[in-house]
């Protein structure tokens, strides 16, 4: 299938889990097939880690375990857009003074180096304009976000790619999947909080008129939940997992309530820090928040959030604008927080 195929597949690899997602462009968009293996295949050993500030994955494993999901979902189309856990990138913002628009590359070349805690050959760069442009006075300072993979990342993945007979079209940093997924035309006009919890961090993210501003991972996420039940409770993680996935942090549970209401003040209290920092940046409030990962649908969590934030909020459904066989309204609605990458890297293709 040539490169200008109508049907694409997005791949996002997980800490455990994989998930794949192909999708299908004519008249409309179309799911055509999904496909997920997750901690039971990989016998609840991480497939995904972080070993000082760089990314390790089992790149056998996964090979394997994309295979079976292409098989098993009969996905026939090669062309594959692979997304990168943005702990394995490095997000940074700076100011530049006002210049012509032909110099800004340049002027970004020259201050990478000062940005990066890696040496600059080490790395793929890209770039984007996150405020101002071309001014009468020449005297508003532009500002640049700045985004650096590690060559040894992207060389990991091409090889997965190629043991599990994929073509690669191109690999980007999961926040611009989940942009790409959950910022729809009508929310290009404000300002939008995406809040990712995943199983190893918590993500969040600032778009400002379809425009990300700020990106900040830190580890707060769903495994610290687990840890925490587990202990207190003395239940395996597994068992706590499923305490957590029945209970959340529902007030009718006062006492679990108790034990995981730290670690979501926490996300909260990290979530205020930074709409601080965009209002005292560029004076912009926040005027919704969507939850996405699998902490999202967790009982009673878009409540607390909710209540805690005062802003409109909800749950992450990047199929809101795919259409798909009614019989899988119901699984959809389960997983639709948890494809938010997935699909995200699929539309890239299309």
């Amino acid at each position: 299938m040539g490169i200008f195929s109508k049907t694409s597949i997005g791949v996002d690899i997980g800490t455990s889990s994989i998930k794949i997602i192909e999708l299908e462009k004519g008249k409309n968009i179309n799911l055509t097939n999904y496909g997920v293996l997750g901690a039971d295949y990989f016998h609840g050993r991480d497939i995904r880690v972080r070993e000082k500030g760089s990314l390790s994955i089992d790149e056998p494993k996964i090979s394997q375990a994309i295979n079976s999901i292409l098989k098993e979902a009969q996905i026939k189309t090669k062309q594959a857009y692979f997304s990168i856990p943005d702990f394995a990138s490095f997000f940074t913002s700076f100011e530049l003074p006002q210049m012509p628009e032909n110099e800004i590359p340049e002027a970004v070349k020259y201050e990478a180096p000062r940005r990066i805690p890696l040496p600059i050959s080490d790395v793929v760069l890209d770039w984007q304009l996150i405020k101002g442009g071309p001014s009468k006075d020449g005297k508003i300072p532009l500002r640049v976000l700045l985004v650096a993979v590690p060559n040894d990342v992207i060389e990991q993945y091409q090889r997965v790619a190629q043991a599990a007979g994929l073509k690669i079209q191109a690999l980007e940093a999961e926040v611009f999947a989940v942009m790409r997924s959950l910022v729809k035309y009508q929310d290009k006009t404000g300002v939008v909080c995406l809040i990712d919890i995943g199983e190893r961090s918590t993500t969040i993210n600032i778009v400002s008129q379809g425009i990300l501003k700020i990106s900040h991972s830190f580890d707060i996420s769903g495994e610290d939940f687990n840890r925490v039940l587990s202990e207190a409770l003395s239940v395996d993680i597994k068992k706590a997992e499923i305490i957590k996935r029945m209970y959340g942090i529902t007030p009718e549970h006062k006492s679990l309530q108790n034990l995981v209401k730290p670690l979501a003040s926490a996300i909260v209290e990290k979530t205020k820090s930074i709409f601080d920092e965009i209002y005292l940046q560029d004076k912009e409030r926040v005027g919704k928040i969507i939850l996405s990962g699998g902490g999202a649908i967790l009982p009673g969590f878009i409540d607390y959030f909710h209540d805690s934030l005062d802003i409109p909020m909800e749950i992450a459904n990047p199929f809101l604008d795919i259409n798909y066989h009614p019989t899988l309204e119901t699984a959809l609605k389960r997983l639709s927080p948890s494809f938010t990458i997935a699909v995200g890297m699929a539309q890239r293709g299309l």
